[in-house]
């Protein structure tokens, strides 16, 4: 009976100010002139009065972020502005609501699920190797889109259960072999789109920053999505034939990964289908710009905040049960890695100041360093900071590596626009930021995975070294002829 009338009771709020959305929108788009005022004076007015009877009815949390969304669409406004004048940098609110929104997702079982139901396949079983390999690019599918991190604790357990039905014990090589196998598949697809990676979107932003100029999501993955389908292609072979992963004791059948998995229930099949609609929001542009370049015109205004606030306020709004589907004090305070963030914003601020003219700093690392960097060919450029990134971010944090490498490649680049090499640079340097293998400082999974007994320092940095190299190597053979086409 309570729950009842608190609904009624916030029912009428939400039909008044949905009124006064639709009257400022129908002002806007057929002239009615009301007040004899201007449409956008008049929009702002009635945003401004639905946002106060939603925070003084319903709730705080989620109008705040409508009042958000629909200072973004609103043309004289645009998400950049909205975004600095509410939180200083949209990067900065980018990776806040995506943290938010992927923490949602993670905590319903439909990555397990997924897992699961590829991994038990009959014909997925009928073979260690086709397991193996079936069980490889699960992970790199899912961390294409998904934290790094996040997915290594998911998959770590099924990780265990694998070992257990292929008869290894801890010490042993081929253990070793394949947990190192299954994180460089998270690395991998994490290079291989921005989507919720905070390396690749943090090389985009110091980019945007120091040149106004943006680098979409579809360029970034024309150059992503091939180089890690060949590294990955790499590791496989390196895996099946000079690291030798030996099957010979498997028992894939043993193998149930499904069972305890609760059924699917109407709340995951909504978060699922949201966070869904948020990526296919983020890729719309590139894809419907040839067929409909208004509406993909329009996608590509929005940008890419766009999306995740979006879904957040689905989150919010929708309900299963009477409850929301997620409640987003929870989703800021348990999902959002905040120093990530303030590490990300200090990254941007670091970069935007040491490209700016009146420090001198860019005028001075181009007339030290612009001679000798003009006299290599473009390949030998890439090859530098290919290198720099990749090593830099196996001996220390990848953040780090994107904030210094990311800042002094587009400085030293700019000067040099012949060269055309700036974005392609960029790219790289957020790919090879992701690839992790080597040493505990790189990322948490590799410390979890050395301290698990499951896998050796040795192996790591040799096999890490090994795919490194080759990472390198593409970087060069691949990423710049394609960097040409692209940019």
């Amino acid at each position: 009976m309570d729950i009842r009338d608190t609904t009624t009771r916030k029912r009428w709020p939400l039909i008044f100010s949905a009124l006064l959305l639709s009257l400022a929108l129908l002002n806007r788009q057929l002239a009615w002139g009301i007040f004899g005022m201007g449409a956008v004076a008049f929009s702002q007015l009635m945003l401004f009065l639905s946002c106060l009877v939603l925070w003084l009815f319903v709730s705080l949390d989620w109008p705040s972020l409508l009042c958000l969304l629909v200072l973004g669409i609103m043309p004289e406004m645009g998400f950049k502005l909205a975004c600095q004048q509410s939180f200083g940098n949209s990067t900065f609110v980018f990776l806040t609501f995506t943290f938010a929104l992927s923490y949602a997702l993670e905590q319903t079982p439909a990555l397990q699920r997924l897992t699961a139901r590829a991994l038990e396949a009959p014909w997925v079983q009928a073979r260690p190797w086709r397991f193996v390999i079936s069980y490889l690019a699960v992970l790199l599918f899912m961390a294409l889109f998904m934290s790094p991190t996040v997915l290594f604790m998911i998959i770590f357990p099924i990780y265990e259960a694998v070992c257990q039905a292929f008869g290894w014990e801890k010490g042993e090589r081929s253990p070793g072999i394949l947990l190192f196998a299954s994180y460089s598949c998270l690395a991998i697809g994490t290079a291989m789109t921005p989507i919720n990676h905070v390396f690749a979107v943090t090389a985009l932003g110091i980019y945007k920053e120091a040149t106004g100029k943006v680098i979409t999501y579809g360029q970034y993955m024309r150059l992503g999505l091939p180089l890690g389908l060949l590294l990955f292609l790499i590791l496989l072979l390196s895996v099946r034939f000079l690291w030798r992963l030996d099957l010979s004791r498997a028992q894939i059948s043993e193998l149930a990964l499904g069972n305890d998995l609760p059924p699917v229930t109407a709340k995951e099949r909504h978060i699922v289908r949201i966070f869904l609609l948020v990526v296919a929001l983020w890729l719309l542009p590139e894809l419907l710009s040839p067929l409909w370049p208004g509406l993909g015109a329009f996608f590509s205004r929005m940008g890419n905040v766009f999306p995740p606030l979006l879904g957040l306020i689905l989150l919010a709004l929708i309900r299963v049960e009477g409850e929301p589907l997620a409640k987003l004090p929870d989703l800021f305070r348990k999902g959002v890695f905040w120093p990530s963030l303030l590490l990300v914003g200090a990254a941007l601020a670091l970069g935007y100041a040491l490209t700016l003219p009146d420090i001198g700093l860019m005028a001075f690392v181009q007339e030290s360093l612009g001679a000798g960097l003009g006299r290599l060919a473009p390949y030998l450029l890439v090859l530098v900071f290919a290198c720099w990134t990749g090593i830099q971010t196996n001996f220390s944090s990848n953040l780090v590596s994107v904030t210094v490498v990311g800042s002094m490649a587009v400085t030293l680049l700019a000067g040099q626009p012949e060269l055309s090499l700036a974005p392609t640079v960029l790219c790289l340097v957020g790919f090879m930021a992701s690839l992790a293998f080597m040493t505990p400082p790189a990322m948490p999974y590799v410390g979890i995975s050395l301290g698990s007994g499951w896998l050796s320092s040795r192996q790591a940095f040799t096999y890490g070294f090994w795919l490194l190299a080759w990472a390198i190597a593409l970087s060069v053979l691949v990423a710049y002829p394609l960097g040409q086409l692209v940019f």
